[in-house]
C-alpha cells in the first residue's frame, strides 16, 4: 500500500471496512477481511485501530458523519418540507440502498457488541437531533401543524420512516415501496398536517 499521512491512512481503512460489511455485514468483519480489501498487511489495522470493535465503531460514526453532512447539505437550499422528503425518499441511488445495509447490519450486531451498541445509539440520536430542528422549522415558516410534541414526531417519524423503507427493500417482503409510501404519506398527514395530493409522487421522485 502507498504511503498515506496518518488520518488518511486511517480513513482508508475504514472505507476498506464499510466495503467489506457491504458485502459480509459487521458480523464477517475480520482484520483478514479488511487488510485484504486495502491491499495491505493485517498489522496496519491493529496499529491505527485498538481492536476490531474500535474499528466497527469508527466505521459506523464515519458512515453517520457522511449521512449527516449530506443531511445539512441538502437542507440548505431547499424548504423544510422538501427536505424532509428527499431524506425519506423511497427512490434511493444504488449507494444509498448500499448504505442502509450497513445500518441494517449495525443495529443486528448492535444486539451482540454493547460498543457498538452506545454509538449507533449515539449516531440515531443525532438523526434525531437533526430531524427535530427540521420539524421545529417547518412549525416556524408554517408547513407543519404538529399533532405531538416535536421529540416525539421526530422519533415517531424516523422509526416508522426507516423501518418501511428496510422492509420494502427486502428480497422476498410483500411489502412494495408504493404501499410503504402510502402509509408514510398517511403518516405524515396526521403527525405533520402535511396534506398534498404531491406527498407519494415526492416521496417516490428521483432525487
Amino acid at each position: 500500500m502507498a504511503y498515506l499521512a496518518k488520518e488518511e491512512r486511517r480513513k482508508a481503512i475504514i472505507l476498506a471496512t464499510l466495503e467489506v460489511v457491504k458485502e459480509k455485514g459487521f458480523a464477517g468483519i475480520t482484520t483478514r477481511a479488511v487488510a485484504k480489501q486495502l491491499g495491505a498487511a493485517t498489522g496496519i489495522l491493529h496499529h491505527h485501530f485498538k481492536s476490531l470493535t474500535d474499528l466497527k465503531c469508527e466505521a459506523l460514526r464515519y458512515l453517520s458523519q457522511k449521512n449527516g453532512d449530506n443531511c445539512i447539505s441538502i437542507a440548505k437550499d431547499l424548504t423544510p418540507t422538501q427536505a424532509l422528503l428527499r431524506l425519506i425518499s423511497f427512490n434511493a441511488t444504488s449507494e444509498e440502498k448500499a448504505e442502509t445495509t450497513i445500518w441494517i447490519s449495525a443495529a443486528d450486531e448492535a444486539t451482540r457488541d454493547p460498543e457498538l451498541a452506545r454509538v449507533y445509539a449515539e449516531e440515531a440520536n443525532k438523526s434525531h437531533q437533526w430531524l427535530c430542528s427540521n420539524l421545529r422549522e417547518g412549525v416556524k415558516t408554517g408547513e407543519y401543524a404538529l399533532t405531538l410534541p416535536v421529540e416525539l414526531a421526530a422519533w415517531k417519524l424516523m422509526s416508522l420512516a426507516f423501518n418501511l423503507y428496510d422492509v420494502s427493500n427486502l428480497p422476498e417482503t410483500e411489502l412494495t415501496p408504493d404501499m410503504a409510501v402510502q402509509i408514510l404519506k398517511e403518516e405524515l398527514k396526521s403527525t405533520l398536517g402535511l396534506d398534498s395530493k404531491d406527498l407519494a409522487s415526492q416521496l417516490l421522485s428521483s432525487h
